[in-house]
């Protein structure tokens, strides 16, 4: 029993201690499970530039080993000065990781966007891949794009589902999440960058990245996971995979890299945005996922399209970290909910334009219901839960403009 005990401490010390020496940190369960080089990790990756000329720069950085080679990583690189807007001083700006989803590659133009918000960006890819210039892709969001020599796994259904009885080199996860929080350590070691204002956003399988490097990397000060949750074996546009994998299958691929195992472990506070309707990522896992989160806030945004010109879009994302990093008030309110039956009692800490009760009666598969909207009166805070409601929350608009809402509940 004392063995145990001390054991047990030793462990507890350990991860204290790499928590300080680098800010990152395993949740407990998957400690020594995961193969990831945490000291490495939070040291800035070699690499070099590719073209420092345009305003948005590309540079190449050192990953994981692959297939028995240390991969490669194409990223894309923009702040205020590389944009020719000022000259910066030591530590000058804040820093942002933009994290594609599936599909997607380095985009140019959402790091170009955080560019001139303020922001030193980098925008990476996770596939493998480079992309094809902006003259040869059919929009500014264009996904073409052409293998690396050094490139890591692609981000296809076997890189994310079937090497599970591989090596860990062999999964999409293990370089992705390694290759994000490599990303982080590099701009935080650019001199322009203010290391201690970092934050991360993601859009759909980015946004479920964002969720497992929330959960690994602390050094970040605010996240922004976009329509990506966990909890997808429960229901989710993946289905046909997790059947595939099989019950030990699916509970092995849960354990190591379903978001539901990494968002206790995030001390950052994060957003947590998506629409009623998301085809991908299912109301109630989503809100299940974000409920594990210590600090942790939603937008539940009735049927936000899903895509990476619509994930990015949200002013919402811009204004929390915002609110995060610079100690400003855009994204403060916050709801109490006191439910008796039927009847809810709310109160929202700071003034809202609006405020409504979204609400489905639908039992269908998730992306297919549909979901009414109330208007509420301003000075009530009550409101009557239709019989009829399967699932609702109050959902309200700040007086910045931010949409907002509470937990997404139901009648159990």
């Amino acid at each position: 029993m004392k063995n145990t005990i001390l054991i047990g401490l030793t462990l507890f010390l350990l991860q204290g201690l790499v928590i300080a020496q680098t800010g990152i940190s395993l949740p407990p369960d998957l400690q020594g499970r995961i193969p990831w080089d945490l000291p490495a990790l939070s040291a800035a990756p070699d690499f070099k530039w590719i073209n420092q000329t345009d305003p948005v720069r590309s540079l190449i950085y050192t990953g994981e080993v692959y297939e028995g080679k240390v991969t490669e990583v194409f990223a894309y690189y923009a702040s205020p000065a590389t944009l020719g807007v000022e000259n910066p001083e030591k530590g000058t700006f804040p820093g942002i990781v933009l994290v594609h989803g599936g599909g997607g590659t380095a985009f140019r133009i959402w790091a170009q966007e955080w560019a001139e918000r303020g922001y030193a960006a980098i925008a990476m890819d996770l596939s493998g891949n480079q992309p094809l210039p902006p003259n040869q892709q059919d929009n500014p969001w264009g996904s073409k794009s052409i293998r690396l020599e050094a490139g890591g796994p692609l981000q296809d259904d076997v890189h994310k589902f079937f090497r599970l009885d591989e090596d860990f080199t062999a999964q999409w996860q293990f370089h992705s999440v390694s290759n994000i929080i490599r990303a982080h350590s590099l701009i935080r070691s650019f001199p322009e960058v203010d290391p201690a204002k970092t934050a991360i956003t993601g859009i759909s399988w980015g946004g479920y990245l964002t969720n497992l490097a929330a959960g690994v990397d602390h050094r970040f000060a605010a996240a922004v996971p976009v329509y990506g949750a966990g909890f997808l074996q429960q229901g989710s546009a993946w289905d046909r995979q997790f059947d595939s994998l099989g019950t030990a299958g699916t509970q092995k691929w849960v354990d190591l890299w379903d978001p539901s195992r990494y968002v206790a472990n995030a001390t950052v506070p994060l957003l947590f945005v998506n629409g009623t309707n998301d085809f991908a990522y299912f109301v109630e896992n989503w809100q299940k996922t974000a409920n594990l989160a210590p600090n942790g806030r939603y937008s539940l945004i009735p049927e936000l399209k899903h895509s990476h010109l619509h994930g990015a879009e949200p002013e919402e994302i811009y204004r929390f970290i915002r609110t995060q990093l610079e100690n400003k008030s855009e994204f403060d309110s916050s709801i109490k909910l006191k439910r008796k039956g039927r009847e809810v009692s709310y109160s929202i800490s700071q003034a809202s334009e609006e405020r409504y009760l979204v609400y489905t009666a639908d039992a269908k598969r998730s992306p297919e219901r549909e979901w009414k909207i109330v208007r509420l009166e301003q000075a009530k805070g009550k409101v009557r839960i239709p019989l009829e409601a399967n699932l609702w929350y109050i959902y309200w608009v700040d007086s910045w403009g931010n949409r907002r809402s509470s937990q997404v509940k139901g009648w159990e």
